[in-house]
């Protein structure tokens, strides 16, 4: 099957985006500390982990929560897609909740590893999930 066939504009193209928006995020938050040329405060560092962390688990709530979009061609992943408003909503819900909790809580140095390492965790899983989706269309 020729990828046009499921690159349909319903669903695909923007939640392809929307959660590479995610995971570059991630990669973004987690480069950004080592480099020397980025000053980003804890607490900048701390929204963009507790941010991520959140959109993530707000996607795998709705994704248990949600029927998944019928596709014309069926693949066992196709639980991942449950359309734009809610991919949209989690990333929307993440940083509503993740910049007030990093706020609060972002000075904490043990806190705020450990949020990075659960956002890289978690867009790992998200990453993953996509890459087996997009390898088991047949």
């Amino acid at each position: 099957m020729p990828i046009t066939w499921w690159l349909t504009p319903k669903f695909f193209d923007v939640n392809v985006i929307l959660v590479s928006l995610m995971i570059n995020w991630t990669i973004y938050a987690v480069v950004s500390n080592f480099l020397e040329d980025f000053h980003l405060s804890p607490r900048v560092q701390a929204a963009n982990y507790f941010s991520v962390t959140l959109m993530t688990v707000a996607f795998f709530i709705l994704v248990a929560a949600l029927e998944p979009i019928e596709t014309l061609y069926p693949n066992p992943y196709d639980w991942l897609l449950i359309g734009n408003g809610p991919v949209l909503g989690s990333i929307i819900f993440g940083l509503a909740a993740g910049i007030p909790l990093a706020w609060k809580l972002g000075e904490k140095t043990k806190l705020r590893i450990g949020a990075a390492v659960t956002a890289v965790v978690s867009e790992g899983l998200i990453a993953g999930f996509t890459l087996l989706w997009i390898l088991n269309q047949t």
